[in-house]
């Protein structure tokens, strides 16, 4: 609502409601909800649909345990003595009072500020100091503090009362939303004429189907929003609440995160890559080098013919002083190999991240969160982990992806000892079946922090469970992080021992493996 907007509902309520007695307060969607025994009232200060609204289809709760409790001890019971808009601003003035059996009047003036995200919800006494608000202003913040306990309540600098004759219908148009304003001062003038021809206070409003999906209400006809339809004022004002987005499952939640990891480390690729220079470039200044006299460097710098050159340029090559230019170029022949091998490396993972990722958004498009994130049958590729020695080191392993988390098991001894002692972060989850020879399966993790969730643990347990030479239909398995493990001493490959570990009872998949 705009202050137009607002101000025609506030005429329109102030006279259902005058003299109702102020049943409860609770909360509502971006402001509250003022109960009488004739309507509920809900005042939205900070999300759509902002304004003065009444929800006939309200169910008021038992017991209002809210944040809104202090103001609903406050002014349950008072009577509402007036709902004005005293500014030309969208703000809400709803004063109300409670008569004592001596004859006392108690006074509370409730302010409501419906900006937004800068809405406002304040309580004043009879003298204009604020007593509650919603949200208190810092003192350290940019703009001067409004919102403190115990000052007088202004609004904002621009607000000028409603009432105030102004000079012209430009100045009028203020009150109006950018969107509803007529372009041609004719329209302007007929806009501002039909609203001070508006006596009745529940006169009809006007509604425009231009939006399908979000009809326009206003108090007066839009000369720009024609053809408009006239409605009863309690229709217009009729709160309806915004269409709620269904949220998202655990699947989806864990097939998000997976993508953002994923482009994530392949940002991160991409930017090893840029910083490895061209293998050749290192292999022509090693050239360079050899080229020259084996002197011992004098500066920073040198120059020296470049042989890949047809018109013989110079390359001004970074040396260290004290060191011999061969030596110097023996280095730069190692960088160039190592710069050859690092960018092989990383286009592998590369190729193969942006392939999961791929895989992932059209399964996500296509509505196939399920075999996106996996069972125990693998449906795409995972994505590659490095070894310990930086190069990729869990080829042949088994692998499948379950909630977003990548799981990888050996088929024999070596593999075991190979994918829990190289190729496994310390990090990492192991499972192995309880008291059984079986596979380890290692669930990868981005860094200890992690959280796994419980339904992702238990499908784990089951794949090692029937990746074991047991044959039962359910079994104890073991878990513990990688760093808990440890070789055997004087055993064989795979043989392990471990601590601090939690065990799990899983039934087997009896629709096989």
């Amino acid at each position: 609502m705009d202050t137009l907007q607002l101000a025609a509902a506030a005429r329109c309520l102030d006279r259902q409601l005058a003299q109702q007695a102020i049943q409860g307060i609770s909360d509502a969607p971006g402001g509250i909800y003022l109960h009488t025994a004739k309507a509920h009232i809900a005042l939205i200060v900070q999300r759509a649909p902002l304004g003065l609204w009444q929800d006939p289809a309200f169910h008021k709760p038992g017991a209002l345990t809210t944040w809104t409790s202090p103001l609903n001890q406050r002014l349950a019971g008072f009577r509402i003595q007036r709902i004005s808009v005293p500014w030309a601003d969208r703000i809400v003035r709803m004063d109300c009072s409670r008569i004592h059996i001596s004859k006392r009047v108690d006074q509370f003036s409730l302010i409501a500020e419906c900006f937004s995200g800068r809405g406002n919800i304040a309580l004043l006494d009879e003298a204009q100091h604020i007593r509650w608000a919603w949200r208190w202003d810092s003192l350290d913040g940019k703009a001067a503090p409004r919102f403190l306990p115990g000052v007088v309540y202004v609004p904002p600098e621009d607000s000028l009362p409603f009432d105030q004759p102004l000079p012209g219908a430009a100045a009028w148009l203020r009150r109006v939303a950018p969107r509803y304003r007529p372009q041609h001062t004719a329209e302007q003038q007929a806009m501002q004429e039909a609203w001070s021809q508006r006596l009745d206070p529940c006169a009809s409003w006007w509604r425009s189907s231009a939006e399908a999906d979000k009809p326009v209400l206003y108090p007066v006809p839009l000369p720009d929003w024609a053809p408009m339809q006239e409605i009863p004022a309690q229709e217009a004002l009729r709160f309806v609440l915004p269409a709620a987005h269904p949220e998202p499952s655990a699947q989806e939640r864990a097939l998000a995160l997976q993508r953002e990891r994923l482009q994530h480390r392949i940002q991160k690729m991409r930017q090893d890559m840029a910083r490895w220079e061209d293998p050749e470039v290192y292999r022509t200044q090693a050239f360079a080098l050899f080229a020259l006299p084996d002197t011992m460097a004098s500066d920073t710098q040198i120059s020296a013919p470049d042989h890949t050159s047809a018109t013989g340029a110079l390359l001004t090559i970074a040396v260290t002083p004290g060191k011999f230019l061969h030596q110097q170029a023996q280095w730069y022949m190692q960088q160039a190999q190592r710069s050859q091998r690092a960018q092989r490396a990383i286009a592998t993972r590369l190729q193969e991240a942006e392939q999961l990722l791929r895989h992932l958004t059209t399964a996500t498009e296509d509505g196939q969160i399920e075999s996106a994130t996996g069972s125990s049958t693998p449906t795409g590729p995972a994505p590659v982990r490095s070894a310990k020695k930086g190069t990729p080191n869990d080829t042949g392993f088994n692998r499948t992806v379950i909630g977003g988390f990548t799981l990888l098991w050996g088929k024999n001894a070596k593999e075991n000892d190979r994918l829990t002692f190289r190729t496994a972060k310390p990090w990492d989850l192991w499972f192995h079946i309880q008291d059984l020879g079986g596979s380890h399966v290692v669930l990868c993790r981005e860094n200890s922090q992690t959280v796994v969730p419980e339904a992702v643990l238990t499908a784990v347990a089951r794949i090692a469970l029937q990746q074991s030479q047991s044959r039962a239909i359910s079994g104890e398995v073991d878990w513990t992080e990688i760093r808990h493990v440890h070789r055997k001493p004087s055993g064989g490959p795979g043989q392990v021992i471990y601590r601090h570990f939690q065990s799990i009872r899983v039934r087997r998949n009896v629709s096989g493996n």
